[in-house]
């Protein structure tokens, strides 16, 4: 027996970066709102650890603030939260000594290549049989690195046109200009929510969205397993993209009555990437003593080393801050076929692989590890990967999802950024505030 629990202008589903910022925008308009979260915490996608014995916090899902990042810049001013850029080199261990790279160089000469002119096609099918036929093998490796990489995209799903810089823009500014939140992005959520009280609900899963013009009709299930039906006068629906593709196959996931033809239209032409990411902290820098370190302090101010062709190609430091920690980021289809592998043997790999590139023993270098994270977001049933892309054919899907449907369904989420932040925290708040903006809209009309 289904229960009416209660009555709000807006429904808001999911407390992730976007819900969250949505929810905070119409709570401080007044609106009266509920917000439902099937997790038993708030974040989504953004997924902080706090360790005492590690004086950094363990980000295990979203850690960067990318380029410019306008609203996470003001948020995290308003939150009193301290940023700070990442302005550490690039360096390259690819079994010789470890060396400088020009990583960025190479992805701007790439990707400078690229065009919207003639029909879409994939990155791999460009930089193989397009423009990209006369690039160097080194110049092709980087790129298929950044894009498994950045991306965590296959790169040969992933669009050129979405990938492809606007005339005039720098291809590489937004990607190579990077920083972190200080005190962890949990704090950003933290404060995002610091005024939802009784209006955000854990723990509550989304089983069906029944809705026609001007009305919406939820059924959730509580921690107690009992069903109870929500109305509303509008959604904000803010849930990943895995999750609303798996909505639109079959249960188990989220029922829209009816089925909204244009959405589910939008959400085929994305595809989730895929990525395992490893964080590792140690009783002192694990590069200590190696043999393929010209400058025994060279990885001390580095921010990012590339291990092409490794297991996990691509790690970074906590730079600039001085703490032993290191990231190991696998994307695209490497990071698909690790999912779901024990965690232990993945870790080991990745750390045998390290030493190896940096001339230390896989011994040694595991007798300086004090502790290791990482999360599933394949498996995760509430992510199914970890954030969007878009597929040929599919560069004009968020400017779909970002339109209101018959003024009563709202898609948010960082896969309906047309901002150009898609894959990131500001595109995720940039999204919630624009549907908060097109709600408020709707309410007076």
């Amino acid at each position: 027996m289904v229960e009416r629990a209660l009555n709000v202008e807006v429904i808001v589903v999911g407390a992730g970066m976007a819900g969250l910022a949505a929810a905070a925008d119409l709570v401080q308009a007044g609106v009266a709102c509920a917000v439902f979260e099937a997790r038993d915490r708030i974040g989504g996608r953004a997924l902080t650890v706090h360790d005492l014995r590690v004086p950094v916090p363990i980000e295990l899902g979203a850690e960067f603030v990318h380029g410019e990042a306008p609203i996470t810049a003001r948020l995290l001013n308003d939150a009193r939260l301290a940023a700070v850029d990442i302005a550490g080199g690039h360096l390259q261990a690819d079994g010789g000594p470890v060396r400088p790279a020009d990583f960025w160089k190479q992805i701007q000469r790439v990707l400078q290549r690229l065009d919207r002119k003639g029909a879409d096609r994939s990155f791999l099918d460009v930089l193989e049989r397009g423009r990209g036929r006369t690039l160097s093998a080194r110049d092709k490796a980087a790129a298929l690195e950044f894009v498994q990489g950045f991306h965590a995209a296959d790169p040969a799903v992933i669009s050129a046109h979405a990938i492809t810089p606007e005339p005039g823009e720098d291809p590489g500014e937004t990607a190579s200009r990077t920083g972190r939140v200080v005190a962890g992005y949990d704090h950003l959520a933290a404060w995002l929510a610091r005024d939802l009280g009784s209006v955000l609900r854990l723990e509550t899963a989304i089983e069906r969205i029944a809705w026609q013009r001007g009305r919406v009709d939820v059924t959730v299930r509580t921690g107690t397993g009992k069903p109870e039906r929500v109305s509303a006068r509008a959604a904000i629906v803010t849930l990943p993209v895995g999750v609303i593709q798996t909505a639109f196959d079959a249960p188990p996931g989220v029922r829209f009555d009816p089925d909204p033809p244009t959405v589910r239209k939008a959400y085929r032409a994305l595809a989730s990437g895929s990525v395992v990411r490893l964080v590792f902290a140690f009783h002192e820098p694990p590069w200590s003593g190696a043999k393929k370190l010209k400058d025994p302090h060279a990885l001390d101010h580095a921010s990012f080393l590339h291990l092409r062709g490794a297991p996990f190609p691509v790690w970074w430091t906590a730079w600039p801050l001085r703490v032993p920690v290191l990231v190991a980021w696998c994307g695209g289809e490497r990071a698909a076929a690790l999912a779901g592998a024990p965690r232990d043997a993945i870790a080991s790999a990745a750390l045998e692989s390290l030493a190896d590139r940096l001339g230390v023993t896989a011994r040694k270098m595991k007798s300086r590890l004090l502790a290791a994270w990482t999360h599933d977001w394949d498996s995760d049933p509430h992510a199914r990967g970890a954030y969007s892309y878009a597929r040929v054919g599919g560069k004009d899907a968020a400017e779909t999802l970002a339109r209101p449907v018959q003024g009563t369904l709202f898609f948010a989420g960082e896969a309906t950024d047309t901002g150009g932040y898609t894959g990131t925290v500001e595109g995720a708040l940039a999204s919630g505030q624009r549907a908060a903006k097109q709600v408020l809209k709707a309410l007076t009309q």
